[in-house]
């Protein structure tokens, strides 16, 4: 059985320990930990499992992520001062009982400094360059066991146990060279850079970003105890630095499908695929024209914008078919931090593909098994109507069964069913989550898709449809479908 750590009996994997209320008591004084904090929020923002921060939780710091329904947790002590040797011992026998009293809570524990005082630079140097070294090592292990070896000795030479030595290999991390925090001019330069680092700020300049970092210290300062959801903070990032929407840096974008028409304001980018469009008999382009001709086009369409400028806003003008709408989102997707704006009537505001989602969405599902060995599902959207029976009327009289039909509605179905643009983006944000994991739990990469609602909705669909496999998209042509565009996302 393993050893506990000695340490205040029962009391440690509490919230109202002493140690846990430290910094709550403290007060002012953990200025150093707020802007580590705030200038270390963008990079964390980029990780698609951060979830959580929790500050004066356990201690100082803790951030919880979360990848496919599993949590993993970090925690962080700060120092604003170089670390002896005494201190740094104090700091591991705190992380032991953390790890201890609540185990298998963290899977990290994390020093952070300006640096480490002469006599603990060796074991931070030895340490960073055996961790460096394992990668490359991995497969042959016994190399680094000299190395290892020099790092525990140094370890040693200042005090540490066996058995702490035993943590720190196993979850202890020491971040050095954070000096500059303990100024607020430098720590701004510091979160400004990080800041334009992160996708969705990447074009704003330092007079729209500098804002931010007075409102999340407030926050964060206001916040210890309390936990900070990434979704509040996102939103307070973006209501700091996104407020003035119209300022935005943007461009123009015509696509012309059923018609050729001129559009306010005037384009910077135009596709004109009106040949390839019979508006009279409502007939789209064929699957090969989709695949071959038109879907480059839009791929280096995306190329052409990118190599311009860091500008990630496209204004959409044009009378379009609903895989174009689709198509169009795949290829400008919202995990590249595209935003479309977009006209959608009867609406006098235009549709935005940044809107906040309507909160407590609720995605109506409906699943009919077919054939069992199927390689693929059929996925109809219903929003303006119910198109059940006409999607698998088409599909039983023109190719194989799927594995299971899945019909998926908003709420109520009709013209009005969606909205605004924050009910558009929730359906399309629910729609990939459900059918996400119907894909997986079926193990399919192929998918049929039947669209059956506004344009705006069509754009913001293509856009969450990534890492989805193969989709195959399906135009109505009186008195029945065709395919159009073949998506591989």
């Amino acid at each position: 059985m393993a050893k506990t750590p000695s340490g205040p009996p029962d009391t440690t994997g509490s919230l109202l320990s002493p140690d846990a209320m430290g910094g709550l008591n403290a007060g002012k004084g953990f200025d150093f930990q707020t802007r580590y904090t705030v200038c270390h929020l963008p990079i964390w923002l980029q990780d698609g499992s951060f979830h959580q921060i929790f500050t004066e939780g356990t201690g100082d710091i803790d951030i919880r992520y979360v990848d496919e329904g599993k949590s993993r947790r970090k925690h962080i002590q700060t120092k604003d001062h170089d670390v002896t040797p005494a201190e740094f011992k104090d700091v591991i026998e705190a992380f032991r009982r953390y790890d201890a009293d609540m185990p298998g809570t963290y899977q990290e524990f994390r020093l952070a400094c300006p640096s480490l005082s002469q006599q603990m630079r060796p074991v931070e140097t030895g340490l960073a360059r055996f961790r460096n070294a394992k990668p490359f090592y991995d497969d042959a292990v016994p190399a680094l066991a000299q190395t290892q070896h020099d790092v525990d000795q140094r370890m040693r030479a200042v005090g540490l146990s066996d058995e702490q030595i035993a943590f720190i290999h196993e979850k202890v991390f020491i971040d050095i060279g954070y000096g500059d925090l303990a100024h607020d001019e430098r720590a701004l330069d510091i979160f400004i850079a990080r800041m334009l680092s992160h996708p969705d700020f990447a074009s704003k300049i330092r007079a729209m970003v500098q804002p931010a970092y007075a409102a999340l210290m407030n926050k964060v300062g206001a916040s210890k105890g309390v936990v900070l959801d990434k979704s509040s903070i996102e939103a307070l990032l973006r209501s700091a630095v996104l407020a003035d929407l119209s300022a935005e840096a943007s461009v123009t974008l015509w696509v012309h499908n059923w018609t050729r028409e001129a559009f306010t304001p005037p384009a910077d980018y135009e596709l004109d695929w009106t040949p390839l469009f019979d508006r009279a008999a409502r007939k789209a382009p064929s699957a090969d024209a989709w695949t071959n001709d038109l879907v480059p086009q839009l791929d280096t369409l995306r190329k052409q914008i990118m190599a311009a400028g860091a500008v990630r806003t496209i204004r959409l003008r044009g009378k379009c078919a609903l895989s174009t709408g689709v198509a169009l989102g795949a290829t400008f997707p919202a995990v590249g931090s595209w935003t479309f704006e977009i006209p959608q009537p009867p609406a006098k505001e235009f549709w935005r593909s940044d809107a906040t989602p309507t909160p407590g969405y609720t995605l109506q599902t409906e699943i009919a098994e077919a054939d069992p060995n199927g390689t693929d599902l059929v996925l109809g959207l219903n929003i303006r109507g119910d198109g059940r029976v006409d999607v698998m009327r088409y599909i039983e009289s023109t190719g194989p069964a799927p594995q299971a039909y899945v019909f998926m509605a908003p709420p109520s179905q009709g013209a009005q069913s969606i909205g605004g643009d924050g009910d558009a983006v929730a359906m399309a944000m629910a729609v990939r989550e459900e059918f996400g994991k119907l894909l997986k739990a079926r193990q399919l990469r192929m998918t049929r898709l039947f669209f059956y609602g506004p344009f705006a909705l069509s754009v913001f669909l293509g856009q969450q449809l990534t890492s989805m496999g193969q989709v195959q998209l399906f135009e109505y042509q009186d008195p029945s479908y065709v395919p159009s565009c073949l998506l591989k996302t």
